[in-house]
This record gives structure tokens, C-alpha cells and sequence, in this order.
């Protein structure tokens, strides 16, 4: 198939003048050339006009064929000589945001840039070599006497990574662990890198909503095919770079020799990685529900401080207690040795883990502080063997009813959706699916979901406990706003009753499963829609789609009004959820505050709209 390639490629290219002029540019004899031609004349990829050979529709779709396929054929990279020692952290960039450099930022007293050495140190990197620029004076002194070889880029202000990048290539000849300093991750970030496979390998994460998202396009097999900033330039999004890369020293060596022939000094790594990703094998590797957030602006930072550290800490927490081996082991009757793998896999009021056995891939569920009085378990049982009837939820393998561990099956090459994905029409099309099927659905459940009775429940939880400033006024006005949602009429039917984007899921195949249904119960389905609107952050033009495709039509009058008390009653609930957690040495970060804060701001909404 070659040679008619060949063929094909020199008849596009020049057209057809005679058969040694072909044979000369196609490098082969004369009598090949002329059988060939025979040959694809016979196949129909060619055909003759009069003295000249002539592409056919079928000859021209062989030709593009053949084409793209040598276009994703990449060469493969060396593979890794052994244990990553070294990393390399750029830090030389300022930040007109801030007054220090990002990575000096304090979290919980500590800088930003410390908690990335924790997570280089447990992984044993021996050498560290640090790039600065901007105040260097600062990064300076922060390290002095202590193990970190500080590399200077004295031109940060006019150039991009790939010049900090450059600036160790004296020093590092060996793989290394490339990160950014600017960010705040998961000690999981790092040994996702470390035990993959790939020599060199990037980390994406789920589309972050930041504002200078890097998104990547991966070929079929992992590879890189696109970075890009621009989501027009995107066929599909994978991921979004995060600061994080495993890079070979063969690909550093390729980088640098790609960058000694650059011209533009503002050059970021990224995109010299992208380009060398076009000839060779350069993996992607998913780090899916990572807790993590690039620092670029003060919300950011804010964002960082106060929900994606608490976050970080929590699982830090339980991954050193990690008594979840145990636990499956005593569910399944399992012997030590047939566990082969148990990390932690996401969750908020609950610990999630991920358990690989020699009996396949499972998810083990350890239920959170306070939830044996905030959840009916038996209720929990039944829905949760409904759902996975209806085949909405995965299969469950193993429920107790009075600990409330949970061991279900695991959904291989599990995508869990976050707030941005969750916006994309794809999504919202799968997802309003799925709630039409299950609000339809003959289930028959067991409980029911009463907010007000709920929220009494949680303040009763949260008595003695520091309540917000303004919640006693707001809690006499949202009482009242109960009423009015008696007068318009509550429709019951099967509800999950928790939509947060995390418990949307999609395997392998782009089949979307929901999980988690511990405040399952009948409800009114809107409640179900403003419980996702609202955790995903839908921005009106967004949420007119969402209900476009949930109800076919644009919602009435009263669905709309539904819909904003509902989003009141749900921040309402999980700000006093929070409290009641909180006291029981929960921390939560602002999560608490920023819903009740944003339930005062509804309110303003709502009285505009429909009056006092």
C-alpha cells in the first residue's frame, strides 16, 4: 500500500507527465512504475484520460487515508532509564496581582511553593533545582540553607518558560519532574507521573474554569495531538494541562535543541513540548477528580485558601489513617495479599476509595462524621437497588446498614464531571437524560426528601455552634418562603436530591451513571435541576439550554419561580449542612459562608422578581 501511496502522492502533487519522469520522482524503476499503474488502473484508484493517469474519487480517498495515517504515527520516545531523582520548578515569573511571588503566598501559614517540596520529598526526589527571576531576592532567602540548587533567569521580563526551562541545561542530565509554582495540588498530582509508564507524559485534569486554561487534545492512543488556549481550536477537550510534566532527558535534550532555533523570546514549554508531541510519543495522563488550582489572580488565591486546601488536607488525612484496606477486606473476606491497590477516589461528606483486587476494580465507600443521624440507611439500601435496577447507579456489592459502608462496582475508565464539564452541551444533554429517565421512572422508593424538615434537622445538629451574621433575619424570611412554596404545589416523584457535577460519572463508553444517593428520596423534580444549576454554577444563557433540553420547551412562570427557591432553600441547607459538620471537626474552609452569602444575594433576586 506504500508504493501506491507513492504513486498517489507524485500524481497530486505534479501530475502526470510520463512514466520515467513518475519513476524518477517516486524513486523506483520504470517497469514498477508501470506495473503499478496497472495495477491501481485495475483497482479503480486510477484511471486513464487519454495519454495521462488520472486520480478517481476512490484513488483520492486512499490518498487521505493513507495520509492521516502517517500524520498520527509518531515515533517513540526512550523509555524510562529508572526512578525519577530530579525536578525542576520554575518560579522566575511575576505576578502584577500580587506583591510577592505566587509560590511565596501563605496558605494556612505556610507558602504555596512548600507544599509542593513536601510532595517531592515523600516521593523521594533528591535533587531540586529551582528557577527564579522576579524577586529573587525573596526565593533567595527563603532557601538559603537548605538542599535546592537556585538557577537564575536574569531576562524573565521578556521571556516565556522555555527560557527558565533552558536555563538548567548544564545541570540536569536525567529525567526529571518539571513543575510550576504557581499552584496548589494533591500529593496524588506526583506519583500519578511518577508510576506511569511513558518516559514523558503530561497531567491533565478536568477543564478548570481558570483564566489561562492550557486545554489538550489527545489522540486515540493517549498521545499528545493539541495544546492549545484557544477552545476554538479544539476538536474535543481532554484535559487541561496542569503545570506538571514527566519529561525524559532525550525530550528535554529535543526541546532545547528546538528552542537554540527559536526567535520568539516569549516561547512557553508547552507549546515546544506540543511540537515535538507531533513526531513523537509524548503521553497524557489523566488525573481524574484531582484537587487542585492554578494561583492567577486574587479569587484564585481565595479560591486556593479557602476550598481547594481544605480539600487537599482532608484526603491527606484519611490516606495516612487509611484504614480503608481493612475494612473492604473484612467486607469481602478478602485475604491481604488479593488487594493489590487502595486510594482515595473523591468525596465530601463521605471518604471514597478505590480498591483493585485480583477480583477486579471495586469502590468503597466510608460514610463521614454525622451522617448515622443525618441519613436513613435502609431508605439509602432500597433506592440505591432501584436505581442500579433501572441501571442508573453501578451495581452495589456489599451494604451495611448500620456503619453505612458501601462497596459497589468500579465504572472502568471513570470520567467524573466537574463544574465546567458539566456546562457543556454534550453533558447537559447526557445529564438531563438521565434525570428525565429517573423523574419518569416507576422506582419505588423509600423515603422522602422535605427540605424544611431537613434544614430543622441540620440546625438542630448545628445548636451551639457559630452561626453566620444576618442568619436569624434570613432564617425568619426563608421560613416564610416555605409557605409560598406550599401555595405553589410540590410534585412528588423519585429524585436524587444531591446533583453536584462529582456524582455524574461516564465510563469508557460515555454511558453516564449517578451515584451516591444518600438523600435520595421523592421530591419535586426542579429540585433535582436547581441542585445542579446551582452547584455547577450555570450562567443564565446556560441554564436556558439545561431546561431547554430537560423539558423540550422553555420553562413557565412557576417552574421558574420554583427553581430560585429552590436554589434559596439549597444554600440555605448545606450552609447550616456545614455547621453541624464543622463542630465535629470537619473543616469546610468558607464553603459554609459563601452559600449562605449567596442565598442572601438570591433573595435580593427573588423579592425583585416576585416581591416580598
Amino acid at each position: 500500500m506504500d508504493k501506491f501511496y507513492r504513486i498517489l502522492y507524485e500524481l497530486n502533487n505534479r501530475g502526470f507527465r510520463n512514466q520515467r519522469v513518475l519513476a524518477e520522482a517516486a524513486e523506483m524503476s520504470l517497469g514498477q512504475v508501470n506495473t503499478l499503474l496497472r495495477q491501481m488502473e485495475e483497482a479503480g484508484y486510477l484511471r486513464r484520460e487519454k495519454r495521462k493517469y488520472l486520480l478517481t474519487p476512490e484513488g483520492e480517498a486512499l490518498l487521505e487515508e493513507e495520509t492521516r495515517k502517517k500524520q498520527v504515527e509518531k515515533l517513540a520516545m526512550a523509555e524510562q532509564t529508572g526512578n525519577v531523582r530530579t525536578a525542576v520548578i520554575l518560579a522566575a515569573g511575576g505576578n502584577s496581582c500580587f506583591e510577592e511571588p505566587v509560590g511565596l503566598l501563605q496558605i494556612d501559614g505556610t507558602a504555596v511553593i512548600e507544599y509542593i517540596m513536601q510532595y517531592l520529598n515523600q516521593a523521594s526526589i533528591e535533587r531540586i533545582y529551582l528557577v527564579i527571576g522576579y524577586k529573587k531576592e525573596m526565593f533567595a532567602s527563603y532557601f538559603k540553607n537548605r538542599a535546592v540548587t537556585i538557577v537564575e533567569n536574569p531576562r524573565y521580563k521578556w521571556t516565556g518558560t522555555m527560557e527558565s526551562l533552558a536555563a538548567v541545561r548544564e545541570l540536569v542530565h536525567e529525567d526529571f519532574l518539571l513543575v510550576e509554582s504557581n499552584q496548589i495540588f494533591e500529593e496524588t498530582a506526583v506519583t500519578a507521573l511518577l508510576e506511569h509508564p511513558a518516559a514523558s507524559c503530561i497531567l491533565l485534569a478536568n477543564p478548570s474554569g481558570s483564566h489561562d486554561e492550557a486545554y489538550v487534545e489527545l489522540n486515540e492512543d493517549g498521545t499528545l495531538f493539541r495544546i492549545s488556549k484557544d477552545i476554538r481550536q479544539m476538536n474535543r477537550i481532554d484535559g487541561e494541562m496542569i503545570g506538571i510534566s514527566k519529561i525524559s532527558y532525550p525530550l528535554f535534550v529535543k526541546m532545547l535543541e528546538y528552542f537554540s532555533r527559536n526567535q520568539n523570546p516569549m516561547l512557553n514549554y508547552e507549546y515546544v513540548i506540543e511540537n515535538i508531541g507531533r513526531v513523537y510519543q509524548i503521553q497524557g495522563v489523566m488525573a481524574d477528580d484531582l484537587a487542585w488550582t492554578v494561583i492567577e489572580n486574587p479569587e484564585l488565591y481565595r479560591k486556593a485558601e479557602n476550598l481547594i486546601y481544605p480539600r487537599i488536607q482532608k484526603r491527606a488525612r484519611l490516606r495516612r489513617e487509611n484504614n480503608a484496606r481493612e475494612v473492604f477486606r473484612a467486607c469481602m473476606d478478602m485475604k491481604p495479599q488479593e488487594i493489590l491497590d487502595c486510594r482515595i477516589a473523591g468525596g465530601m461528606t463521605n471518604t471514597n476509595y478505590r480498591i483493585r483486587t485480583v477480583r477486579g476494580n471495586f469502590v468503597l465507600r466510608i460514610p463521614g462524621v454525622c451522617t448515622d443521624v443525618m441519613i436513613d440507611r435502609k431508605n439509602e439500601r432500597n433506592n440505591l437497588e432501584e436505581a442500579s435496577r433501572l441501571g442508573l447507579n453501578p451495581q452495589t456489592i456489599c451494604f451495611d446498614e448500620e456503619s453505612g459502608v458501601k462497596i459497589s462496582e468500579y465504572i472502568e475508565g471513570a470520567n467524573t464531571l466537574n463544574g465546567k464539564t458539566a456546562r457543556l452541551e454534550e453533558n447537559i444533554r447526557r445529564t438531563t437524560a438521565i434525570l428525565r429517565k429517573l423523574h419518569a421512572s416507576d422506582m419505588k422508593m423509600s423515603g422522602e426528601f422535605q427540605v424544611f424538615r431537613e434544614y430543622e434537622k441540620y440546625k438542630e445538629l448545628a445548636r451551639g455552634g457559630e452561626f453566620y451574621p444576618g442568619f436569624q433575619e434570613m432564617d425568619e424570611w426563608f421560613c416564610r418562603l416555605g409557605k409560598r412554596l406550599e401555595a405553589l404545589g410540590c410534585e412528588k416523584k423519585p429524585c436524587h436530591n444531591d446533583l453536584v457535577a462529582e456524582n455524574l460519572i461516564e465510563d469508557a463508553a460515555g454511558r453516564m451513571y449517578l451515584i451516591d444517593w444518600e438523600y435520595s428520596g421523592y421530591n419535586d423534580p426542579i429540585w433535582d435541576l436547581a441542585s445542579h444549576l446551582l452547584e455547577c454554577e450555570f450562567t443564565p444563557v446556560e441554564e436556558e439550554l439545561f431546561l431547554q433540553y430537560y423539558y423540550s420547551r422553555e420553562a413557565n412562570e412557576t417552574e421558574q419561580e420554583k427553581l430560585l427557591i429552590y436554589k434559596i432553600c439549597q444554600d440555605m441547607l448545606w450552609s447550616v449542612w456545614t455547621i453541624s459538620k464543622e463542630m465535629r471537626g470537619e473543616h469546610f474552609g468558607s464553603y459554609g459562608q459563601d452559600r449562605f452569602s449567596r442565598a442572601l444575594e438570591m433573595r435580593k433576586d427573588y423579592e425583585k422578581r416576585y416581591g416580598k
